[in-house]
């Protein structure tokens, strides 16, 4: 464990060395500027893609929240603001007395992406036709992650000029400025039809290849030479081609330092880098506060929630008294009193699958039955389902064997090790035999047999960071599509909560919105295909020598505004 923790503070340390000589001789170098180096602490990037399983983690929006143009920006108060850089003027939307919903997009004349392309319609109408269906028969993509809003699109033509951008929907669409965030560049993804482009998307953008073309619409680019897979380190510079107002922080390296607390501490306190954001410890958060006044430290209720999703094409997983039982087996209130609980006080079980405790729209669904552990009754549903007590405490089946499952995490989080650990001894009462697996391939692409989207998993422990616009929810609780999970990694399907979740993508009155996800939510208690934990607070700490940095629990992330940090 000791010799563990060490060879991460050298392997750290080493790469920054190498980064540095890397980069010396660079022209952008000799001009001078700030570095400001981001210590990673979540799983380094597999694939730069954000619209695919492979990309679409924390780490990826990290690199690129300063690279690719959004058309809304979304704000630490979870509000979203147009991106004036990006667009001329405010979009409108507009909708008839016939019900149908047209929005209208002036893009900036300035805008341009970094090869110097202009950004125009045709990259609107390329990244919505790209996102339109995850069903190859109907020309989509079953890579794809997310269809939502664009599956909604009757049509996406050019305006008046190729920098005017009109969408007309197939009926109302509440959340619609959630679209178009991020834009992609038709010039360089556009492969001329469907199977091409789908074939394309699948791939993705593989780290060790960058993003195609180099491609960035913001302050900052990703070249493919400042990519260090190896190392787990890449470097962000100018975009020569920005035109917006120049970033003050004239370079960010993001080093993947990993999240063992002891590395966290270290690398900041001895300024090897200027800010992390680990997943909180009770230890990491009191050993971070006590770098005070030279390292800021705050903790944040965002919109990040823990959960555990069971895989039902499990054989035992496939039955819902079986996720019932694991659900009433587990003591939700004493796995937060001893894990985030130790830490924040105002941490809590979380009883609702679509907003989180402190948004107004949030209320218990569950009706208080999972709050506490209740094992007789656990023990009973497994009965029920036929299954039977053997002499070493563990229940079996006669079909499908002893209830022996695996829970699986990612690799390098204390906090989660705690909480499966936790989990273990809770269902071992019940008599459910739990293995843990810290997998380092959990949001891997399907070419890893045990990643979320190869299904190669029993039960799964990780975070959904949200965002403010509720469709953005719905894919999660949808059912799969010819075989393909999108972001319902459970593969649980409930055609009741499918309706539901069409209607609720369609319901623009907010006291609607909340009446649909509380019928959804409450199904879902039922169907049990997912398990929330508790609202994830977020741990943000920072050199004070920095102006500027604000914690953004939305999906945009600690670095949603690094172009306007400054150096005190």
């Amino acid at each position: 464990m000791l010799l563990s923790k060490r060879k991460g503070v050298v392997a750290a340390a080493m790469a920054l060395a190498l980064l540095a000589a890397g980069c010396s001789g660079s022209s952008k170098d000799s001009a001078g500027g700030p570095t400001f180096t981001f210590g990673e602490s979540t799983d380094f990037p597999t694939n730069l893609l954000p619209i695919i399983s492979a990309g679409n983690a924390t780490s990826t929006q990290n690199i690129e929240v300063r690279l690719l143009p959004y058309s809304y920006n979304q704000l630490p108060d979870f509000t979203v603001e147009w991106d004036k850089n990006i667009l001329a003027s405010e979009p409108t939307n507009e909708v008839g007395a016939d019900g149908v919903q047209k929005t209208t997009y002036e893009i900036n004349p300035k805008a341009v992406w970094s090869d110097g392309k202009k950004i125009t319609a045709k990259d609107y109408i390329y990244t919505a036709n790209a996102q339109k269906s995850s069903d190859p028969a109907a020309g989509g993509c079953a890579a794809l992650i997310s269809t939502n809003g664009y599956e909604q699109m009757a049509s996406v033509e050019q305006g008046k000029d190729d920098h005017e951008v009109v969408v007309t929907y197939k009926s109302a669409f509440p959340d619609w400025k959630s679209m178009f965030s991020p834009v992609f560049p038709a010039h360089i993804m556009d492969k001329g039809d469907a199977k091409k482009n789908c074939d394309y998307i699948t791939k993705g953008w593989p780290i060790k290849d960058g993003i195609d073309g180099e491609i960035s619409a913001g302050p900052y680019q990703l070249l493919k030479k400042n990519i260090q897979a190896g190392k787990k380190v890449v470097v962000l510079t100018e975009n020569p081609k920005w035109w917006g107002k120049k970033p003050n922080i004239k370079r960010i390296v993001y080093n993947n330092i990993g999240s063992t607390s002891d590395t966290v501490v270290k690398s900041i306190k001895n300024g090897d880098v200027n800010m992390v954001y680990p997943q909180p410890q009770l230890d990491l958060v009191k050993d971070l506060q006590a770098l005070s006044p030279d390292v800021k430290t705050t903790t944040t209720f965002g919109l990040s929630y823990e959960h555990l999703d069971m895989n039902v094409q499990n054989k035992h997983l496939a039955k819902p008294q079986v996720r019932q039982a694991i659900a009433l087996g587990l003591d939700r209130s004493e796995i937060v009193a001893k894990t985030v609980g130790q830490f924040d006080n105002r941490a809590k079980i979380d009883n609702n699958r679509f907003w989180v405790n402190n948004q107004p729209e949030y209320s218990d669904n569950s009706g208080g039955k999972y709050d506490k552990a209740n094992v007789a009754e656990a023990q009973s549903l497994l009965e029920q389902a036929g299954y039977t007590k053997g002499a070493d405490g563990i229940y079996a089946s006669p079909v499908d064997g002893p209830l022996e499952l695996k829970i699986s995490t990612t690799q390098g989080n204390p906090l989660r090790e705690q909480t499966v650990d936790l989990m273990t001894q809770q269902l071992k009462a019940v008599g459910i035999k739990i293995d843990k697996f810290l997998d380092p391939d959990i949001f891997a692409d399907a070419t890893k047999p045990t990643s979320l989207e190869a299904g190669g998993f029993d039960m799964a422990l990780f975070a959904w960071v949200s965002n403010p616009f509720i469709s953005q929810t719905l894919p999660l609780y949808r059912s799969p599509v010819d075989g393909a999970p999108g972001q319902n990694y459970s593969r649980g399907s409930d055609k009741a909560v499918d309706a539901l979740l069409d209607k609720l993508a369609v319901t623009v009155d907010p006291t609607q919105q909340k009446d649909l996800t509380a019928q959804a939510d409450k199904l879902l208690w039922n169907d049990m295909f997912t398990l929330p934990l508790y609202q994830k607070p977020t741990l943000l700490a920072y050199s004070s020598k920095y102006t500027g940095i604000e914690d953004n629990t939305t999906t945009f992330g600690p670095l949603w505004n690094s172009d306007t940090w400054k150096v005190k």
